[in-house]
């Protein structure tokens, strides 16, 4: 071969020979370059598939353009005989330079950094080597390291053949790359069992590469080949101690998480171990730079914030804060604020991991559903942790997180999931409660306070789970135990699925719950300062919603006041804070009499739809933020023809009478109680027996003769009550403790329905009678409400809140059948928190329906907590 040509390549000199062909130094007399090229073997050119499939293999692995994989210039042919042309490498292999003892940990991690980077290119091309080991590796010699053959060994043998492989003899180590399987070191447990191997293949022969750069010892090699490829099945390899290494606890986390036998329980991508990694090495900046960030911010502009969030210049934003009368400004330049979130969607939850090095949140990106993610303060990137329809609550001292699963929609921002443990490090989660809300975990991480939904609708905080600690006539919010353990701090929201509340400290040892400030119209947020002396909170009436802080003696102060929406989520040990802006809205859309296309009918920035007239072509609705003034709830009317809004007044708007002239409302002014408001001229009536009221599940008898209610009397659980306009008597409707959020009468207004307290719809008799029950149909997510009768009483129009996508479907009454009816759903993805509530007309032509818009971003704040007080 020295001397000839290949094409435009001439042959220099042979540098190797293997199982895969043998390798040359070659010039390219085109571009006058050195290369080399690997001439294959024979056997490639009598199979016409093998050698269409070695060159469709070869030209995907061309594709590749990264620096740590060898870079494919070339596939040709030569008297029938291909070769590849790569780039010329001088240096050594992984396996010279091991020479049969351990790197230096800082070096090992370096190289295994950049063999995970360009696993992770390849993989996100398609591409799965299959046959790692450290000849397959190269260092050149300025320190670069190279993968090579990537994906030849896949499509050079043919796929018939997998369920054979494990009858293949193994290739000992000095083999050139290439050979199926390699070395049986190196294979996976599905490699083993001839099995189809995916890119996990690749990370758990990483992890043995791995493994042999930190102790010097193959993880898996015995006396013979089938006693090796059974220790890969069965058996773990030596406890690195034994070699003599000492290696952190996240780096050994690391090792064992890639030789996991199951590769679900692996990593499940090899960016996330190259994150992992980069984090243990503090690539990027300095572990003690990162660990000592300065209290004070370096100086610069201020920078106007908007509605929309805070603008960020670079990564990096300062702001201008008001001071509360008993503070003293916060100076521009002492804050500092770097984004932490580039892309569109919304975030729950956000926290600092136990070192504060890395910060754990839960998103849902681009209209995909939530998963946890974790990402460095310094870095832009984050990595999913492979926890789809998962979020985090906390996360231990031990590092381990407090998830909730498969949260679904209550009423309003009541939610609640299943709560489980996992492992910050990996692995699969352990549910341990059900119908959870928010968790924390105890400063020992030992126990867990959560807030829990019983059957009556309440949320009760418990702490130890499964001892309740507090119950609220409404909800609980936001748990978060004192930094000592002696407290938890709460929100405590009065009205079902109103985020209106207030901040209460339980004391541990006396059992006693503190309010500590007045009720805001809406609360989320809380977090204890880093000394452990005061609660800081997001909470506003209209307009802003303002971080402030409150001592135990319930003295608050401003923090910080920004347009929009801003939740705080977490605050480090060090004073660093982690918060969101959440611009958000909620509108309407919906369906005209008479009309093929659906129209939005939002009106300011959080429009909620409460009654569809009976021919279809009137609205009732609310809006509940800052576009209704200082009331903060404001009635409106408006065609469904798009014309303008009519506003009624202040309150809650609950129904409207058949005959359109009056609108059954909540008021709280002087006192709790229902009221009768005209849409025309006429005066207010308030009614009588109604000041038990509670904030839902209301209907107006179709004959106008009264109402029927869900309330509360003092000392005990809500239910359902009756109201006769003419005699203002009020009388039980259902047994104690049966209320529901949503209630509908029949067309003869002999029958009332509403969601019961196991999932699905009861209908109970107005005069009387055995109540009907209908369980929830099979597959169905969330509680179901009762919308609305059809025009012959005979079925019901059912919603299923179970987030985004919602349904409304038909409930048969005779039968008990369930049918699907119409899927509430839009094209505009990003954001969406939920569908709901929904209207539909008797005679199911016209409706209306609700969503929830939140588009986060999320803040790492340096510097506020240390404001002067």
């Amino acid at each position: 071969m020295i001397g000839t040509k290949l094409g435009p390549y001439e042959i220099l000199e042979k540098i190797g020979a293997g199982g895969m062909g043998e390798v040359y130094r070659a010039r390219d007399t085109r571009l006058g370059r050195d290369v080399a090229v690997k001439v294959l073997p024979e056997g490639l050119t009598t199979d016409p598939n093998r050698l269409k499939r070695f060159e469709q293999e070869a030209r995907s692995a061309g594709m590749l353009n990264h620096p740590n994989i060898l870079a494919i210039y070339d596939i040709g042919t030569h008297d029938g005989t291909p070769y590849v042309v790569s780039e010329l490498l001088e240096g050594e292999t992984l396996r010279a330079r091991l020479g049969g003892s351990a790197l230096p940990q800082r070096k090992a991690v370096e190289l295994a950094i950049q063999i995970a980077q360009g696993l992770a290119a390849a993989h996100d091309k398609g591409i799965t080597h299959r046959d790692l080991k450290p000849e397959n590796l190269f260092i050149t010699r300025d320190g670069r390291l190279k993968i090579l053959d990537f994906g030849l060994a896949k499509l050079t043998h043919v796929e018939a053949d997998d369920s054979a492989l494990t009858n293949l003899p193994t290739t000992p180590a000095h083999t050139d790359p290439g050979v199926v399987l390699g070395t049986a070191g190196y294979m996976s447990p599905e490699q083993v069992r001839g099995r189809s191997a995916d890119h996990r293949s690749d990370l758990f022969t990483f992890g043995s590469i791995l493994y042999e750069m930190l102790t010097g010892s193959r993880a898996f090699k015995r006396e013979s080949a089938v006693e090796t490829m059974n220790a890969i099945l069965k058996e773990d390899p030596p406890e690195v101690s034994t070699s003599g290494a000492r290696l952190p606890p996240g780096l050994d986390r690391i090792v064992r998480h890639c030789m996991e036998k199951n590769p679900e329980e692996r990593f499940q991508s090899a960016r996330d171990l190259a994150f992992d990694l980069q984090s243990l090495s503090g690539s990027g900046e300095s572990s003690a730079a990162i660990a000592g960030l300065p209290k004070r911010a370096p100086k610069r502009s201020a920078l106007l914030l908007g509605a929309a969030g805070l603008v960020a210049m670079a990564g990096v934003a300062t702001a201008a804060f008001v001071a509360g009368s008993r503070s003293a400004p916060v100076p521009v330049n002492q804050v500092e604020f770097k984004v932490q979130t580039f892309r569109r969607g919304i975030i729950y939850k956000a926290l600092f991991t136990p070192d504060g090095q890395s910060i754990v949140f839960g998103a849902a990106w681009d209209g995909k559903p939530f998963e946890i993610f974790q990402k460095r303060p310094e870095s832009p990137e984050s990595r999913s942790l492979g926890m789809e329809d998962a979020e985090p609550l906390a996360i231990s001292k031990t590092g381990e997180l407090a998830i909730l699963l498969h949260r679904r929609n209550l009423l309003g921002w009541m939610s609640s999931g299943t709560l489980a443990r996992m492992s910050l490090s990996g692995g699969a989660p352990r549910e341990i409660a059900e119908n959870v809300g928010d968790a924390d975990w105890s400063p020992d991480g030992t126990s867990l306070a959560a807030t829990v939904y019983g059957q009556s609708g309440r949320a009760a905080l418990e702490f130890p789970l499964g001892k309740k600690v507090y119950e609220s006539t409404g909800w609980v919010g936001n748990p978060r135990i004192s930094r000592d353990g002696s407290k938890i701090a709460f929100a405590d929201h009065s009205l079902p699925g109103d985020d209106r509340g207030v901040i209460k400290v339980l004391d541990l040892k006396s059992g006693k719950a503190t309010e500590l400030t007045k009720a805001w119209s809406t609360l989320q947020g809380i977090a204890w300062s880093a000394d452990g002396s005061r609660i800081f909170f997001s909470a506003s009436d209209v307009g802003s919603r303002i971080l402030r802080s409150v001592d135990l003696s319930g003295s608050d102060r401003i923090v910080m006041q920004l347009p929009g929406a801003v939740t705080l989520h977490d605050i480090a040990p060090d004073g660093r804070m982690l918060i969101t802006t959440d611009p958000g809205r909620r509108g309407v859309i919906g369906l005209a009499p008479g009309e093929s296309q659906e129209r939005d009918l939002s009106w300011l920035d959080w429009s909620s739809p409460q009654d569809l007239s009976a021919d279809g072509k009137w609205l009732l609705f609310e809006e509940q933020a800052a576009g209704s003034g200082e009331a903060f709830y404001a009635m409106y009317l408006r065609r469904t023809d798009g014309s303008p809004a009519i506003r009624i007044g202040e309150g809650r708007a609950k129904k409207m009478s058949s005959d359109g002239k009056w609108i059954l409302a909540v008021q709280d002014k002087p006192s709790r109680h229902l009221a009768l408001l005209p849409t025309g001229a006429g005066e207010s009536r308030v009614i009588p027996g109604t000041e038990i009221a509670r904030n839902f599940g209301h209907a107006l008898l179709p004959d106008g003769s009264g109402v029927v209610f869900t309330g509360e009397e003092p000392g005990k659980p809500r239910r359902m009550y009756r109201v006769d306009f003419q005699s203002g008597s009020r009388k039980p409707v259902t047994p104690e403790g049966v209320g529901g959020s949503f209630a509908s009468t029949s067309p003869d207004g002999k029958w009332v329905a509403t969601d019961d307290s196991q999932g699905g719809i009861a209908v109970y008799p107005l005069e009387g009678g055995e109540p009907r029950s209908y369980p929830s149909f099979p597959g169905a997510t969330g509680q179901l409400f009762p919308l609305n009768f059809t025009s012959d009483g005979k079925q019901l129009f059912v919603l299923g809140r179970s987030g985004t996508p919602a349904d409304i479907s038909l409930l048969d009454l005779a039968t008990g059948k369930w049918s699907l009816w119409k899927q509430l759903s839009s094209s505009e993805r990003l954001g969406m928190l939920d569908f709901g509530p929904a209207l539909v007309t008797p005679d199911g032509k016209s409706y209306v329906y609700s969503y929830r818009q939140m588009l986060s971003t999320l803040f790492l704040v340096t510097g506020l907590s240390e404001a002067p007080q």
